[in-house]
């Protein structure tokens, strides 16, 4: 859906309202007082659900709230096409497979394609961690996120955020990612950081794969079905708890999305650590893996670290230890064997980082009971 397409919508919008209901749709609203009851219950207090529906085909769905809502409300197209708009930002084109975040408190508008009606399911949600379960989605003190200004390309995604120059901890060994040598410095950080500041583009729908949506669909269908059965104490914890697991989802979706974390590239996140996985017992190179994911290693870095929170370096030596604690857990080999086995030529090195890492050296994991 091209932008011209999705203000056409917004202006038919604007002129239409919802009719009295949708053919087979569902709709719960908690009441005010079971939720002021329950709200206080320390398994419901971080995040819970006042509001859930599913609309099928909603021709001439649209709402408006200027002021806002006091929920987080999150909405999931399962088929069909759509928009939504933040503040006074541009209308964002919502697909098959897309979910959308409307932060609380935030003038807002959505409605359905009257060419392509959505079929969607979706949530209202309070709590006490709202915003840190949504944490990223919408606006934000970012300057792309204050308002939605920032232009949308026909492609869906906003301007290339610019690329940052990083600096690489360490000797050139950090470069020739699990070689250590006995030169090597451990105590700095592990970390990479941008030396500039990152440009955020305009929020935008979180495409979810299909085992993804799958989840979410069930989720809904059973959160629904124990409602139905009463607003009981246990029924609205549950519920909560599957409400955690809906966040967690969109929240993993949107730091490792399935169009490709590098953007104008056919890659995504789980492409790069599966290559990481098949090198645990050898070495790769920064310049290596940015190669392998077709852009440059500065854009490589940045775009790594926003999904995973690790710079690659980080999170490759990570999965090299994670690698060592399984051969220390379930093989006789020493931990100069190991060492040497992932890669490291230096295995007081290795011993140096495993437990940075891991809070203690090797051979004191070895001797932890487990199980």
């Amino acid at each position: 859906m091209t932008k011209d397409t999705a203000q056409t919508i917004v202006n038919t919008m604007e002129k239409i309202r919802k009719p009295d209901g949708f053919k087979s749709e569902k709709l719960i609203v908690l009441p005010d007082h079971i939720l002021m009851e329950v709200s206080s219950h320390p398994l419901v207090r971080p995040l819970y659900v006042t509001d859930t529906g599913y609309f099928p085909r909603a021709l001439h769905h649209y709402r408006e709230r200027p002021e806002g809502s006091e929920a987080v409300i999150v909405i999931f197209c399962m088929e069909g096409e759509g928009w939504y708009r933040l503040g006074s930002g541009r209308a964002q084109p919502v697909g098959q497979g897309q979910a959308v975040v409307i932060p609380a408190r935030t003038p807002h508008a959505y409605g359905s394609s009257e060419e392509h009606p959505w079929s969607i399911y979706w949530w209202h949600f309070k709590g006490e961690q709202t915003e840190a379960f949504f944490e990223g989605f919408g606006l934000g003190p970012n300057p792309g996120h204050q308002s939605g200004h920032e232009p949308v390309h026909e492609s869906g995604h906003g301007p290339e955020a610019e690329e940052a120059t990083t600096h690489v901890s360490g000797s050139d060994e950090w470069n020739n990612i699990g070689v250590g040598a006995p030169g090597t410095s451990d105590s700095g950080d592990l970390t990479e950081s941008p030396s500039r500041p990152v440009k955020t583009a305009a929020p935008l729908p979180v495409t979810l794969p299909p085992d993804k949506a799958r989840q979410l669909t069930e989720l809904f269908q059973e959160g629904y079905a124990l409602l139905e059965q009463g607003y009981t104490l246990n029924h609205i914890i549950y519920v909560s708890q599957l409400a955690h697991h809906l966040a967690a989802i969109l929240r993993l979706c949107r730091l490792q999305p399935q169009d490709g974390i590098f953007r104008h590239s056919q890659h995504d996140i789980t492409q790069t650590v599966r290559y990481m996985m098949d090198r645990l017992e050898g070495t790769v190179t920064l310049k290596q893996l940015a190669a392998q994911a077709r852009v440059s290693v500065p854009h490589f870095t940045q775009r790594f670290k926003e999904a995973t929170g690790y710079s690659p370096i980080d999170y490759y030596l990570r999965l090299k230890i994670q690698l060592a604690c399984r051969h220390l857990d379930l093989t006789g080999q020493s931990v100069k064997e190991i060492s040497h086995r992932l890669g490291f030529q230096d295995p007081y090195y290795f011993s140096r980082l495993f437990k940075k890492i891991m809070g203690k050296s090797p051979s004191e994991y070895r001797g932890t009971r487990k199980g």
